[in-house]
């Protein structure tokens, strides 16, 4: 029974975020402890109290192409776009040149870069999103990008993640 609800709340998060997730169907098969683990994942990156969705949805994004997860970036656009976040913030985002964003957003995207693909400091860049978010947004902005970067490393461990093509994701957005 147990496995059941499982597959019908993977089935939902399907819809809600128009991806497949075959791996998180193989956990909740597997073994239903491991699935409400991996739950807990999701559940801490859910919350979004304390900076804008162009925000949170900027340090999602980068997170989850620093992985190289072609699926997990479908899904972050997924939930940018169902976010209200523009079309053209997702493009910008998506590019490596952060000239069409505001600094705030910039800054959220330099600092995911140099966390999750540099694994080096931005010093800079969080002052700026401190100045812009407090620190209880520099904390939930820190919680997205690593966040977002960890699911692609659960996805590609298991062998189900799928390399990244910028090009054709952009197409979405």
């Amino acid at each position: 029974m147990l496995k059941w609800i499982a597959a019908q709340l993977v089935g939902r998060a399907e819809k809600r975020i128009g991806v497949e997730l075959d791996y998180a169907r193989k956990i909740s098969q597997t073994d239903i402890r491991l699935f409400m683990r991996y739950g807990k994942i999701f559940a801490f990156l859910a919350p979004n109290r304390n900076v804008p969705p162009d925000a949170y949805h900027t340090a999602r994004l980068r997170g989850a192409i620093s992985a190289d997860c072609g699926t997990c970036v479908e899904a972050e656009i997924n939930l940018a776009q169902a976010a209200g976040v523009s079309g053209e913030i997702i493009n910008a985002v998506l590019g490596t040149s952060y000239s069409d964003l505001p600094d705030s957003l910039r800054a959220v995207a330099e600092l995911a870069d140099a966390v999750t693909a540099a694994h080096t400091d931005a010093a800079d860049a969080r002052e700026k999103i401190i100045s812009a978010y407090g620190e209880a947004g520099l904390i939930e902005i820190c919680f997205a990008l690593n966040g977002a970067a960890l699911l692609p490393g659960i996805k590609r461990s298991m062998g189900y993640a799928t390399v990244c093509n910028l090009d054709t994701l952009r197409k979405l957005a």
